[in-house]
This record gives C-alpha cells, structure tokens and sequence, in this order.
C-alpha cells in the first residue's frame, strides 16, 4: 500500500498570522500545543531561541519553550489531521501551560504519493542549504558578458539531490531568466549528429529566480531526483537569457560523476 505524504497547498502562501494565530511563549515555563490527530511536521522559525519538538511518548502534543527572553517574533509551522497551522511566536511571561490547536485558523492540507518529499519539506531543506554560506566547488563555474554562474554546494537527503548555485550579474543591465536547464549529454562531442542527451526535469525549485538586476548576486537551489552520471558523459547546467530574436546571453558549464559524488548530507 503506498504511503501518502502531506502537502501544503499553494494557498499556504497566502496565510497570514492574525492575532488569532499567535502563541505567547516563556522560558520559564514549557507550552503545549494539544493536536487532535498524530503530528506530521513541526518547524520553528529560529531554533537559537526557541524549542519546539513532538512529544515521544504523546504524538499529538507539541512541547514549545523560549531558551531566552527575545524581542523579534519567530514562528512556527505545524501539520496535523490534514491541516496546517501557521503561528507567530512572541515571548511573554505570561504564557499559557496549554493551546489547544483547533482554536487557530488553519488552512486544508492535501495529500500525494510519490518518490520526492512534500513542498514543505523541500523549502525547508533548501533553506538550510542557503543558510550555510559554504562553497563547496569553486572550479565549476562560467562567465560570459558580465553574467557569472557557479555552482556552489551539492547536498543530498533521502533520494533528492540539492544543487545551490549562484549567479552574479555584473552588468548595469538586468538580466531576464528564461530557463535553468539541466542536460546528461555525452563528454565529448566528435560529431553533432552523433550526440544523445536528454534533459533531467528539477522537482523543485526554491527561489523561482526570473531577474536578476545590474550589481546583482542571487542564489537559487534547484531539487533534482537522486542519479549518477555514467561514463563517458557529463551533466550540463545551462542558464538562457530571455530577450528579442536569439540575442540572449547563454551560459553553461560541466558536472562530472565525480562531482555528484561529493554531495554533503542534510539532516
């Protein structure tokens, strides 16, 4: 029987935090958010200055703690009985022992099987992956007319492959994205005729990256499904420029297996 995973419908985006959907917090004294139905995700905003875990022997019951007094809210995501709950955490000693999370505006969940792990989750990772400020490789990278590409990290969890790359505009003009590509393509091309690539289609993409302005670096992590390259071909990452007729700057560059290889775990 296939498994099913939960995920947050695009309507997520639109949620916002009303008074409604905030949870005042101390640390001098533990929370608990009471959940009808088992707990499928938890994620808090700042794990510096909050806590906030399922609690093993109850899986219905989130346990919420401040580690230290804090001024700027954080928050706090949490899916359970096919809803998710957004909340704006602020501290104050004068915080309730118990929530009970039904009182709070939710918005319906939906459901999927399939390989990749649900949108909420993939976010999440890539936020780690662009938390981290790493570069891993700094030989893979192209630059053409003022536009830079580098492929900065490659992280692995379960079967996705996260790719971070950077792109630096060092032009006045803005550069318009039409397409990020990825193409498994033969090593070397004696003949045109004779080339077999195919496209690899990401699962997610983090940033959704469509300008990137004059002076401007941005970074964007794309989500591809777990693979290795066999020899004698090479994986291509190719950036097109959206502009009138076929003037638009194109840039590519080249991973190897070996490269893939190399991919960093995420917790």
């Amino acid at each position: 029987m296939k498994s099913f995973l939960i995920v947050i419908t695009c309507a997520m985006i639109q949620i916002s935090v009303s008074a409604q959907n905030i949870l005042k917090i101390s640390d001098t004294k533990t929370s608990h958010l009471v959940c009808p139905d088992k707990v499928n995700y938890v994620q808090a905003g700042d794990y510096s200055i909050i806590q906030a875990e399922i609690v093993p022997e109850l899986s219905n019951l989130i346990r919420v703690k401040a580690v230290q007094p804090f001024d700027k809210p954080t928050s706090l995501t949490v899916v359970c009985a096919d809803q998710i709950y957004s909340f704006e955490l602020q501290y104050g000693n004068d915080a309730p022992i118990t929530y009970p999370i039904e009182t709070f505006d939710s918005q319906k969940a939906m459901t999927f099987s399939g390989k990749m792990m649900p949108d909420y989750l993939l976010k999440d990772l890539c936020d780690q992956v662009l938390d981290k400020h790493k570069v891993q490789f700094r030989k893979r990278k192209t630059e053409k007319d003022g536009i830079k590409i580098r492929l900065n990290s490659i992280h692995l969890k379960n079967d996705a492959l996260f790719f971070e790359l950077e792109i630096t505009n060092k032009t006045n003009m803005a550069y318009d994205v039409e397409s990020f590509n990825f193409w498994i393509t033969d090593k070397k091309k004696a003949k045109a005729t004779n080339v077999q690539e195919y496209q690899v289609f990401p699962q997610y993409q983090q940033n959704k990256v469509q300008r990137i302005p004059g002076e401007v670096t941005v970074r964007e992590v794309f989500v591809i499904e777990k693979m290795t390259i066999p020899d004698q071909r090479i994986l291509k990452i190719e950036l097109n420029e959206k502009a009138l007729g076929n003037t638009g700057r194109k840039l590519s560059f080249n991973l190897k297996n070996k490269d893939i290889m190399k991919a960093k775990s995420l917790k």
